[in-house]
């Protein structure tokens, strides 16, 4: 069952915006009452809310203080508990949240009656400390049902969370790590935010094991409990289900194992949370939902090992000192989809899991072993110092006081020290770029520096000398042996660890430097919360960089006259790289026509550009005056709406890849804006290249295109007839005697992330020594995620040109990926893993072709049948299939497509 998700709630907020007009017109007129208080939570009747509530009512008794409940249930149990209550969305509700001096929330305004809010004192207390992106840093936040796509839609969700949140007067947190990610998910100025403790804490740390054993009984209904006690508690993800439901093996496998141990296993899915866990309930395995205990924190103490994933219930439950299993099968697409403030290997310790039988496996493991025991209770003791600044139980008392003092006037911050402090920040510009940043020593003592970003980590070098430390990190690095480069376009974060590898929140004091250009190189700037995040840009100049300049560079480029040069515009996949097939025409190019200049569009200096040819980085004066200026275009992807085709000036549009799937008009359900932007970019080229017979008739049918479409081969494709494999491996760093599976599959238009449905660790294992898996993502899938890091495994979605890597794999592995088209070429197996096969084909994007009748290699769908096909292969069984196949799709790919392009652009007059 599916439950909130943010784009319903979006949604709901924006039909109840007459609602909230309303709301504020009565809160202009009715007098606020400073005596009463009105307190709610988004969970239940629990959380700081709830501790807030009994030490007001026992310090102050004057004050009037109301509970506004969610529901029946919730009204139900503020009444057992002595509590005066109503219902939040009654009108009683409505009245007392518009006359309350004070709101007290956990979640947001709907937890209070939202319409009254306006001119009220609002305390936020938050329902935990961060781990995901929240509120304004989470796009997954401002999701809006069908209209998320629109940019103004998205815009206006963000300044209408900014304003709202504008709004709290004060925000308690737990510490200073804390406080600097609420601090950038809300917006809101250093003074409004406290640092407190969590209210919702103090229970943890007074109340006894024995108390807390006493309250899951009496919720379970259950006598007694066994000696031992886990929890499994997910996050929610955003009305998805959780991931982690075990199979019917999985629970098989736990309930062995509390048997085993003589256990209790908790199942605390989120309140928000989806999924069912009844498959494997049993008398030691037991649901503990919001419905019997609305607030998890009291249960914690009695825990004596949390199992979880991404939730704030790790921080929480830290103050325990148990042992915590990080279970998270889904950590690069949540990541990558909600947004994390640090890697999850500094959250979890670096020790965790992807399935049940793993976590099990740590289980026994710490069972077993003491020392191993030891390192994830030294990690849980870590995490706790860490973002909990106080643990004595009187987080509670400390808010209350925040409270009267900025009632009263007095904004004096509450504030502890932390981290290591840095009064030193600096990118340097001579002899080459680094990043250099430093402070005194106290506390923490550094031992590494890192910038960390997608798929790039710049070390760096560490000193200490005398009473300072100073962290230097190079900024130009040499990826694939390639020239010195600067970094991808991107965010990166400023890692400094201790000797233990952990890391060391950084106490920024330094003067924030604005953005610094170093010309040709990048564009930089930062932002500091618990970490130090460095973002790099494109080297846009002063003059070039914001709408206004862009605009007025696109008006001059739409007015440009000047006879055109004698030069080519080259650009493949948006400037991302510079590969495929107009990579292979600049070879071409470079020999047969070296006299024309050759312009290649990039999105950033990180993109290197072949040898003679000149880089002009998107958005650039020169950028603009390259398109306008050269004679021919060639591109392999659209141009989009920002190209004016001039007198005189062509296009070709090469394409990436034969089709299996479906693509552009052909594709099922294609809506009517799509269709149009489809055929006013189809306007846009002149000429198009096929590598066969088949794709020049999908691209007919799929663009409706009517112009020349040349097959003569594909350019790309000539380097695996002439490259120099031996080259390539010795850039990639893999030895002549190993045996190369590369896997290369396509993307899935329902997934943002990479494709994991090999694990390809497990994949590499089962092959063995003497092999190497390449793992390559597709172009859409470049830049989220983390590259694969397994023995055997070499993660090359960063190589600038797949080609090369066709050269040196032995073997390919691919899906639905015109790779297979290509690969075909070398004459070197093909395996197609397809274990989403049906999905893909009948619902996601639909076929062009039969691929399980003409595939030229064995087609799949388990990674065991795939491996052992690789070890054991019968060539002979596809041989007449893969001839057919080269005879249908590689007529022309004889290593001289490129050649024959140049050769006839320059007889039919386009160059």
């Amino acid at each position: 069952m599916r439950r909130f998700t943010f784009a319903t709630g979006n949604l709901r907020k924006v039909l109840a915006l007459p609602l909230y007009g309303l709301g504020a017109l009565v809160t202009v007129f009715v007098p606020r009452t400073n005596n009463l208080w009105v307190f709610g939570s988004g969970s239940g009747v629990g959380e700081g809310a709830l501790a807030l509530f009994k030490y007001a009512r026992t310090t102050n008794p004057s004050l009037r203080l109301v509970w506004l409940a969610r529901n029946a249930r919730d009204l139900e149990t503020a009444t057992k508990l002595g509590l005066e209550t109503v219902l939040a969305s009654s009108a009683q509700g409505f009245w007392l949240t518009v006359r309350a001096r004070v709101v007290v929330l956990t979640h947001g305004f709907g937890d209070a009656n939202r319409f009254g809010t306006r001119g009220a004192f609002i305390v936020q207390l938050w329902h935990g400390i961060p781990y995901k992106h929240v509120h304004l840093d989470s796009a997954a936040t401002l999701r809006v049902p069908f209209l998320s796509r629109f940019g103004f839609v998205q815009r206006g969700m963000r300044k209408a969370y900014a304003q709202s949140a504008s709004a709290i007067r004060l925000f308690s947190t737990a510490s200073p790590f804390s406080a600097a990610r609420i601090q950038t998910a809300f917006g809101l100025p250093t003074g409004r935010i406290v640092i407190t403790g969590d209210p919702r804490d103090d229970i943890i740390t007074t109340e006894t094991r024995d108390e807390a054993r006493a309250l899951i009984a009496d919720r379970l209904g259950l006598p007694t409990l066994p000696e031992r006690i886990l929890m499994y508690a997910p996050t929610w993800r955003d009305g998805e289900l959780d991931p982690a439901i075990p199979t019917e093996t999985d629970w098989e496998r736990i309930q062995a194992y509390v048997t085993a141990t003589k256990s209790l296993l908790i199942v605390r899915s989120h309140p928000l949370g989806a999924g069912d866990y009844s498959a494997g309930l049993s008398e030691s395995i037991r649901m503990l939902g919001a419905d019997l205990q609305a607030d998890v924190n009291p249960l914690l103490p009695g825990v004596d090992v949390l199992v979880t994933d991404y939730s704030s219930i790790a921080f929480d439950y830290s103050l325990t000192g148990g042992e915590i299993i990080y279970l998270a099968p889904d950590v690069n697409d949540y990541n990558d989809t909600r947004g994390a403030y640090e890697p999850y290997r500094d959250f979890s310790g670096g020790t965790d899991v992807g399935d049940w039988p793993a976590a099990i496996e740590l289980l026994e493991r710490a069972d077993g072993d003491t020392k191993f025991r030891k390192q994830l209770l030294t990690h849980t003791d870590w995490l706790a110092h860490r973002v909990h600044s106080f643990r004595d139980g009187h987080n509670t008392a400390r808010v209350y006081t925040a409270i009267l003092a900025r009632l009263s006037g007095d904004d004096s911050p509450i504030s502890v020290p932390f981290g290591l402090a840095v009064d030193a920040l600096n990118i340097t510009a001579e002899p080459s770029p680094s990043l250099v940043i430093g402070g005194p020593v106290g506390g923490p003592v550094p031992a590494t520096a890192t910038l960390t970003g997608t798929r790039l980590a710049l070390p760096g070098k560490l000193t200490v000398s005398g009473r300072r430390w100073t962290a230097t990190v190079p900024l130009l690095s040499s990826r694939w042996k390639s020239t010195p480069l600067p970094p991808p376009s991107g965010t990166y974060r400023v890692r400094v660890a201790d000797a233990d590898d952990r890391p060391i929140d950084l106490n920024v004091s330094a003067a924030i430097p604005s953005a610094l250009l170093r010309p040709g190189l990048f564009r930089a700037s930062f932002t500091s919360t618990s970490t130090l995040n460095v973002t790099f840009a494109a080297p846009l100049t002063d003059a070039e960089l914001g709408q206004e300049n862009q605009s007025r560079l696109e008006s001059r480029y739409r007015a440009a006259s000047a006879p055109l040069e004698d030069a080519v515009f080259l650009e493949s996949y948006y400037g991302r790289n510079v590969s495929s097939n107009p990579r292979g025409i600049d070879r071409a190019l470079s020999v047969l026509r070296p006299e024309v200049a050759r312009y290649w569009s990039v999105t950033d200096a990180s993109v290197e550009v072949p040898e003679g040819a000149t880089a002009v980085v998107e958005g650039s004066a020169a950028w603009w005056d390259a398109r306008a200026s050269a004679r021919m275009l060639i591109v392999n992807d659209w141009l989009r709406k920002r190209y004016r085709k001039r007198s005189g000036q062509s296009v070709l549009q090469t394409w990436h890849g034969t089709p299996l799937k479906t693509i552009a008009l052909d594709r099922k359900g294609v809506r009517l804006p799509a269709a149009i932007a489809t055929r006013r970019e189809r306007s846009r080229w002149d000429l198009m290249l096929a590598q066969n017979d088949f794709s020049a008739g999908a691209f007919r049918s799929s663009y409706a295109f009517r112009g020349p479409i040349w097959q003569e081969g594909y350019p790309r494709n000539d380097i695996l007839l002439t490259g120099d494999a031996a080259a390539v491996r010795a850039r990639l760093g893999i030895s002549t005697q190993a045996k190369v599976v590369l896997y290369a599959p396509t993307w899935r238009d329902d997934r943002p992330g990479k494709v994991d449905l090999l694990d390809v660790a497990a994949f590499s294992e089962a092959l063995g020594a003497g092999y190497v898996t390449l793992i390559r993502g597709h172009s859409r899938t470049m830049q989220p995620g983390t590259d694969v890091v397994a023995a055997g495994v070499l993660d090359v979605t960063t190589y600038p040109d797949i080609s090369d890597l066709f050269l040196v794999a032995d073997a390919l592995i691919t899906d639905y990926s015109s790779v297979m088209f290509d690969f075909s070429v070398t004459g070197k197996p093909l395996y197609f893993y397809v274990p989403d096969l049906e999905h893909y084909r009948d619902e996601l994007r639909g076929f062009y072709f039969d691929l399980l009748e003409t595939a030229p290699g064995p087609v799949v769908t388990d990674p065991d049948r795939l491996a052992a096909s690789i070890l054991h292969p019968d060539p002979a069984a596809y041989e007449a299939r893969y001839a057919a196949w080269r005879q249908r799709f590689n007529p022309r790919d004889d290593g001289h497509a490129g050649n024959r392009v140049v050769d006839r652009l320059t007889i039919e007059g386009f160059l």
